[in-house]
């Protein structure tokens, strides 16, 4: 069903078995459906699934932050960057105009950067043990909004116009 408004919790795992990301107890994750808030591979999942339901599923890299690209791994000079300090695994923003993405430094070898501007998660099948704690319909201000509204958890909006 589109429009729903879904609270889960959850963790999130690494074929490793570490745990990568998790929801915090009492404070679960609450989304829009269909409107790209969480990764598709899981949206559908929790799609199906009902209040108080428990699942572990894995989400497949294509499903989830896409399969790994060498095309977006590349090197620069050090002058380009933003900060004289810079160190491996330092992540920052490039781009011009309205178009920016996310790099992460992978690899430092004098004044050559190297730059990877794939999801730090690209490539990875994911393992969530999810629990859905609540689904609704979203009300219209919400869809209006792009955001979920009265959580307690996350944006809140006061009286009109506020949002």
């Amino acid at each position: 069903m589109s429009n729903q408004v879904i609270s889960f919790d959850y963790v999130l795992t690494a074929k490793d078995g570490r745990v990568i990301d998790a929801s915090t107890k009492g404070k679960p994750l609450i989304f829009i459906t269909d409107r790209g808030q969480i990764i598709s591979g899981l949206e559908s999942i929790l799609s199906e699934m009902q209040p108080l339901q428990k699942k572990t599923v894995t989400v497949e890299a294509k499903e989830a932050y896409g399969i790994y690209d060498e095309r977006l791994v590349y090197k620069v000079n050090r002058s380009k960057l933003p900060a004289p300090e810079i160190k491996i695994g330092d992540m920052f923003e490039v781009g011009q105009g309205g178009s920016f993405s996310a790099v992460t430094i992978t690899a430092i070898n004098g004044d050559e950067i190297t730059l990877d501007g794939n999801h730090p998660l690209a490539g990875e099948d994911l393992t969530f043990t999810v629990e859905i704690v609540n689904k609704r319909p979203a009300t219209a201000e919400e869809l209006a909004h792009g955001h979920v509204h009265g959580t307690g958890h996350g944006h809140e909006c006061g009286g009109e116009g506020s949002c």
